[in-house]
């Protein structure tokens, strides 16, 4: 029965072995197994108990030059690194000319970046006058013009050619790639969409495993592939402000998303998401948060700390009831709750006294509060698709509203104050009950869009001759025998009737 790497380090710890002779043991695994996995963890092991010797060091060389698994050269360098990176710069020099693992050149870079001599330094000057991507050239020509090559740290230097590791890989996957740089590092990367760019089997269905080297990273646009997960790594990408996971198969988010305090979009649409870390409170720069077409029931009570969100869209959720930690954003200007189960509106909605849009169409809504006519900056309000029976008077106090859209109730009259929405120019009320247009529509002058389908009308009210900026009149699916004379002059004016 073979040794396991953990009961050698165990044996080890409890002084049933000695240091040689667990080190030895480990190196028989290393060299003879068949099994990867505990060849991988025997290279860990050999950290964890220091075993520092000459011996082990050439070990670790031989493995990162001839292995043909790049996990087990992966490792061997991570060893390197903690034991010997005193030792480290000549397998590292003959590792960078002749390795071609992503995984492992970016630890490489990053090693010769911490040892930071002059051999290090020109050698990575050397690497970076080789770089042939003409976009990242000419971004470099720039910058060196204005600080010379020679000033810049190994570490400094080691970013830049992980960065254009990066993207050289990208490359190489999936064709030509849209990515900005700035001062020799990338700061937006497109990589929306990428799986339909080539043929084969090549789809990004994984967060990408080097983004926590690009650290300057600003605009991150990863929408319309098959990720499943976000890794923790998430987090160190402390630069982002424009996060992009739309379309994806996403279950989850880690809790890491909470260091991203520079974020200001986080786009998380038609995903697979069913709850919010509580971390996501700790976005104290986000101004616009797409949560639409997900599984969420509920969202966690540190939404409220996100004071300076502005855009809110919970669309197409499981959403029934919303508490009122919600009633400190303040700087919400547009809200959709959709396509939810919400049966009542909730009352932290009433001092968003900046809000332009709120979505409440496919719920469950049987009636409105009358505080809703205090939403006074509203300019867009949807609550088609409910059980609504009738509108509160006080909606006529939304003097700034353009857009109501009530289609699919059950209607049948409009209250007297509707006549001061003024600045109303679309106003959709197809598929309700109404038999009779109430006057009070004639009123409202800036409309410009009347949608009257699927109704019970028999005539229409003379009033709606004073509607001078009327564009189109959508009149299918009711009972109106003639067309009035009156729709015969605004025709001639333009208005374009469909019945």
């Amino acid at each position: 029965m073979e040794l396991s790497p953990k009961l050698i380090n165990k044996n080890y710890k409890n002084k049933k072995l000695d240091k040689i002779s667990a080190i030895n043991q480990l190196i028989s695994i290393i060299d003879n197994s068949d099994n990867l996995d505990s060849r991988i963890e025997s290279i860990n092991t050999l950290s964890q108990i220091d075993a520092k010797s000459n011996d082990i060091f050439k070990l670790l060389e031989n493995l990162l030059i001839s292995d043909s698994h790049e996990s087990i050269r992966f490792n061997s360098i991570k060893v390197i690194e903690k034991l010997f990176l005193d030792n480290a710069f000549e397998p590292m020099r003959w590792a960078l000319k002749h390795e071609e693992s992503l995984k492992c050149l970016l630890a490489i870079s990053k090693i010769l970046g911490k040892i930071n001599t002059p051999q290090s330094k020109s050698l990575l000057i050397d690497k970076i006058k080789k770089i042939r991507n003409e976009k990242i050239v000419e971004n470099l020509n720039l910058l060196f013009k204005k600080r010379d090559i020679e000033s810049f740290s190994s570490f400094e230097l080691s970013r830049i050619i992980e960065n254009y590791f990066i993207v050289a890989d990208l490359e190489k996957r999936f064709g030509q790639i849209n990515f900005k740089v700035k001062e020799g590092l990338i700061f937006e990367l497109d990589l929306s969409d990428v799986s339909s760019h080539v043929f084969g089997w090549t789809i990004l269905n994984k967060f990408p495993d080097f983004m926590e080297f690009l650290t300057s990273l600003e605009i991150l646009d990863l929408k319309f592939n098959r990720l499943t997960m976000i890794p923790k790594t998430i987090g160190f990408l402390f630069s982002m402000i424009h996060l992009d996971l739309s379309y994806n198969k996403i279950k989850s988010i880690p809790h890491s998303i909470g260091l991203l305090t520079a974020l200001n979009v986080l786009n998380l649409r038609y995903n697979k998401l069913k709850s919010l870390p509580l971390s996501i409170g700790s976005l104290k720069s986000l101004k616009h948060l797409d949560l639409r077409a997900n599984e969420l029931t509920s969202l966690p009570k540190t939404i409220k700390n996100i004071s300076k969100l502005e855009v809110l869209d919970l669309h197409g959720n499981n959403l029934s009831k919303l508490k009122g930690s919600f009633k400190r954003l303040t700087s919400l200007k547009q809200l959709d709750l959709g396509l939810n189960n919400i049966e009542r509106l909730p009352k932290w909605v009433k001092p968003l006294k900046f809000l332009k849009k709120l979505g409440l169409g496919g719920n469950k809504l049987t009636s409105l509060p009358s505080w809703l006519g205090s939403l006074q900056s509203l300019e867009i309000l949807q609550l088609f698709d409910n059980k609504l029976i009738e509108l509160p008077e006080s909606i006529g106090k939304i003097s700034t509203l353009k857009e109501l859209t009530l289609w699919n109730n059950n209607l049948t009259s409009l209250p007297k104050s509707f006549s001061s929405l003024i600045n109303l120019k679309v106003l959709n009320l197809s598929w309700n009950r109404f038999e009779n247009l109430p006057d009070c529509v004639g009123s409202l002058k800036s409309l410009e869009i009347l949608s009257l389908w699927g109704n019970k009308l028999k005539k229409l009210p003379e009033s709606l001759e004073n509607l001078k900026s009327l564009k189109i009149l959508d009149l299918n699916f009711n009972n109106i025998e003639e067309t009035p004379d009156f729709l015969g002059k605004l025709e001639k004016n333009g208005l374009i009737i469909y019945k």
